[in-house]
């Protein structure tokens, strides 16, 4: 799950996305495979390749010019971040404030802790 709010027009329009699909993540791995977005800057070709999947996945509720133009230079990154993330299959934030349970549950039936050994940690 996306929300994205974008400026067009002189004004903001709030978009969400609750289905972010597998085949969304099929076609990001090549692009994933020749540049890591999310840590080395990459041309521009690159990008816009990697914004088309964006509004593919947002059922083309507005075009690669508007997301360009709609955003911020730093929530444009943020906003490509949290993308990359949810299509990797990170929960969102909105999804992760709805079940934090979920996502931060331990499994209680791991028996084993973090107290040190006497025997200096050998087995």
């Amino acid at each position: 799950m996306m929300d994205l709010k974008l400026r067009i027009g002189g004004k903001f329009k709030q978009m969400h996305e609750p289905f972010i699909s597998g085949m969304t993540y099929r076609n990001y791995l090549p692009l994933e495979e020749k540049h890591n977005y999310l840590h080395e800057e990459v041309p521009y070709e690159a990008l816009d390749k990697l914004i088309v999947l964006i509004v593919e996945a947002f059922d083309k509720q507005f075009t690669v010019d508007e997301f360009y133009a709609g955003l911020s230079s730093y929530d444009l990154r943020v906003k490509i971040a949290e993308f990359i993330a949810i299509v990797k299959g990170f929960p969102s934030k909105s999804e992760f404030d709805e079940n934090p349970e979920e996502y931060l549950a331990v499994d209680e039936s791991e028996e084993n802790d973090a107290t040190p050994s006497n025997d200096g940690g050998e087995a």
